[in-house]
């Protein structure tokens, strides 16, 4: 059966299709949404907001008069306009009236509208809200920025403050080490010339003991004789009996001096004027060991350094006072002994050996770098050149009359190849290329005329 819908009908059927659809996406119109505020606003603060409001969610203010303002929203194709009424103490948001928005009125004469208007009506609401409390945040900014600044100047001014003390500490502090630089220098020299008025005892390096410094024109008793020595020293023979009832640890002796002693010196011998050489050995039948003692506390010790079991000590002795202890190697030994003080020098052959645990004989120590200096004129300051000089280099440099300060240049130099550049009248910095070379090769290189460089080729 064929079914024949007229034209009307048509038209009646799309129409309710239509607005079944428009029902679907419509929602009831809620005409009026009521805001009460959470305190009294100003109303002039209240108005601004609201047109700030209607900016920021893109409406254009089509009236705004005392109480009232009326603004309208346009986007594709589809506009609402609202209207917002005002008092201090609340507002109201009102539909006027919109288009492409779906308006109508349904059978039971309620309005429907698009189910979009209501989120904007809530969001134009939130950015009413969130533009009242505004100044509100402005003015907390404010004073949090004004906070932050006085901040920032109690800062400024505390850190300045302290770097104003940490410069004051740093100016404090160059003074102590000027201060302590001065004294370090005043110490250093005063230990130069010190040093330098100490005997340079052959093989025998001095150990300083505080506890035996003497003052000035302080009398010492000896057990035994005692000897004034002035611009010559002839041969003297001292008598005395070595007795070993205290050991060289009690009586405060470095580590390196053996034997027992009395506790007293056995004699005192006082040399007016400087001696180039003095020598003192004993000579007793047993196994006597011998200590010198200088006024500034120097030490030096010797045991078998002389003939057989004997001591000696020889060396340059400045003026002074020196306290000689002769003691028995074995605790409780006591025996008999002659003590020679002579300026003769030993006898060839003879050995002198370094006091350690070893009794074997010692190499020859080669010329004393601290007699040639100051012999040579320079200042007892000079003498600190000397550490770690090698020997023979060093006399030649010394020698050739180069400064006390080229002596740094002979420090762990080739003995045979520096003498042979110092001959040939290089300078010192040259000896830097003596180091760790063949000697014959390097004595070849500079016979031949070669630069110092060259000889580092030797190595």
């Amino acid at each position: 059966m064929q079914l024949f819908i007229s034209r009307g009908r048509w038209v009646a059927l799309f129409a309710l299709l239509t607005l079944a659809a428009c029902g679907r996406r419509a929602v009831p119109l809620n005409t009026t949404t009521p805001v009460a505020l959470e305190a009294q606003a100003d109303p002039a603060e209240l108005r601004a907001a609201i047109i700030r409001a209607l900016e920021a969610r893109r409406f254009v203010t089509e009236s705004d008069q005392p109480g009232r303002i009326v603004g309208r929203f346009s986007h594709r194709g589809r506009t609402l306009r609202l209207a917002i009424d005002y008092t201090p103490t609340d507002y109201r948001i009102t539909y006027v009236d919109s288009a492409g928005m779906g308006y109508q009125v349904g059978r039971d004469g309620v309005p429907m509208i698009s189910r979009h208007y209501d989120s904007w009506v809530r969001r134009l609401r939130g950015t009413i809200q969130d533009e009242l409390g505004r100044p509100e945040r402005e003015r907390q900014e404010a004073i949090e920025r004004d906070r932050q600044h006085q901040l920032q100047l109690a800062q400024a001014e505390t850190q300045r403050q302290v770097e104003a003390q940490r410069a004051e500490e740093r100016a404090r502090e160059r003074d102590r080490q000027e201060r302590l630089e001065v004294e370090r220098l005043r110490t250093q020299r005063a230990q130069a010339e010190a040093e330098a008025r100490r005997p340079i005892i052959v093989n025998h390096p001095p150990q300083v003991v505080t506890r035996f410094e003497v003052a000035p024109r302080r009398r010492i008793q000896a057990r035994f004789q005692s000897v004034r020595l002035g611009r010559r020293a002839g041969a003297r023979w001292l008598r005395g009996q070595a007795e070993g009832r205290v050991d060289a640890s009690s009586l405060g002796l470095p580590g390196g001096c053996r034997g027992h002693f009395s506790g007293t010196p056995e004699h005192v011998i006082t040399v007016r004027r400087d001696l180039d050489y003095l020598r003192l050995e004993t000579d007793a039948e047993g196994d006597p060991t011998l200590v010198l003692v200088a006024a500034d506390g120097a030490v030096y010790c010797d045991d078998d350094g002389g003939q057989g079991l004997n001591s000696r000590i020889e060396g340059s002795f400045p003026a002074g006072t020196y306290r000689v202890f002769v003691g028995s190697y074995r605790a409780g030994q006591s025996a008999s002994y002659r003590l020679l003080v002579t300026g003769a020098r030993a006898p060839q052959g003879q050995p002198v050996v370094t006091v350690g645990p070893s009794v074997q004989p010692a190499a020859p120590a080669g010329p004393d770098c601290r007699t040639l200096v100051i012999q040579r004129g320079h200042p007892a300051s000079s003498v600190r050149y000397c550490a770690g000089a090698e020997p023979y280099c060093a006399e030649a440099l010394i020698g050739r009359g180069w400064p006390a300060s080229g002596l740094s240049h002979c420090q762990g130099v080739e003995p045979t190849c520096a003498q042979a550049m110092i001959a040939r009248g290089w300078p010192p910095s040259g000896l830097d290329n003596c180091r760790g070379v063949d000697p014959q090769c390097a004595q070849t290189m500079i016979s031949a005329g070669h630069p110092p460089s060259a000889v580092a080729n030797c190595r």
